[in-house]
């Protein structure tokens, strides 16, 4: 065979699979939106914000096990245990979860649908999954403008000089200590809040919160207390402000001379995504001594 009728015979073939490559792109855009299954509500709310040609959200879990999503988006549950039964409804192309919480369930969650898992870990990572995301769904120019812009918020907020800031975690049985090792920790470090527990020796039943007792938390001097609810806020505030007013954290009392305030659970209960920067403008004003969180007060003194 000549050197002439070997590339009379694949110039036609190379022809033809240039040809099948760009009816593939034409099919896939006729089939619509890519369909996304998210455990995480703060994707769901960057993926709100793309154009809907290129993204759906087909089903979601719940931000608290009160408030389902919005039809037509269907109910998974529970970030920690989705409905599997309602996963496979969704018929989704995409499955969004989280490396640390949804790593285990991988098995199960894989067969209904192309599992992605990002990190939501640090400020950072988080940005970063959420590009991650864009660049799946066909949507990276819209993703990473978003991600720019909060990137442009999160360093205007950071202060002048560093606060001493206690972050707590509060349960109806317990208080935790919320290390620089999570999302909430990350975000504080970065508006330059001084996380004066950081470095608290203790049990971690989740990674980054720390079981520490009243005697070592009452050996810390933060001006400033910030406390992140999970239940009811007003019961958790009460009973912490308790132990402030005459037992053991009595200490503390002292110290707080910015307040210690309770952070909204909507903001800061979960991690906001595209909100950081909104929730770092927060603790911004609370560390200058601007403002005040939902239901904050400073210590002994009555709410309003």
């Amino acid at each position: 065979m000549t050197r002439s009728t070997t590339l009379f015979r694949l110039v036609p073939a190379a022809l033809g699979l240039a040809a099948s490559l760009v009816a593939g792109t034409a099919t896939a855009a006729e089939n619509g939106p890519v369909r996304v299954a998210t455990l995480l509500p703060y994707v769901a709310d960057a993926l709100a914000a793309l154009p809907p040609e290129d993204v759906v959200v087909v089903a979601s879990v719940r931000r608290d096990m009160r408030t389902p999503p919005a039809p037509p988006t269907i109910d998974l549950g529970s970030p920690h245990s989705p409905s599997y039964e309602k996963l496979a409804e969704a018929n989704a192309d995409v499955i969004v979860g989280e490396k640390a919480m949804h790593g285990a369930l991988s098995e199960r969650l894989s067969p209904h649908g192309e599992l992605l898992l990002v990190d939501s870990g640090s400020v950072e990572s988080t940005l970063a999954g959420l590009q991650e995301i864009g660049k799946r769904v066909n949507a990276s120019t819209e993703m990473d403008a978003a991600v720019a812009r909060t990137r442009a918020d999160l360093a205007a907020q950071a202060l002048g000089s560093p606060v001493p800031t206690l972050l707590l975690f509060g349960t109806p049985g317990s208080i935790l200590v919320v290390s620089d090792r999570t999302w909430i920790g990350d975000l504080a470090k970065q508006v330059k809040l001084e996380n004066v527990g950081d470095k608290l020796g203790g049990s971690e039943r989740f990674p980054g919160y720390v079981q520490a007792s009243d005697e070592v938390l009452a050996g810390l001097r933060p001006e400033l207390i910030l406390l992140i609810a999970h239940g009811d806020p007003t019961a958790i505030q009460a009973a912490f402000e308790a132990k402030l007013a005459g037992g053991p954290l009595a200490p503390l009392k002292g110290s707080a001379s910015k307040g210690v305030h309770v952070l909204p659970s909507d903001r800061f209960g979960s991690n906001p995504g595209l909100g950081l920067g909104a929730a770092a403008e927060q603790l911004h004003t609370l560390a200058a001594g601007q403002g005040a969180a939902a239901g904050a007060r400073a210590p002994g003194t009555q709410a309003h």
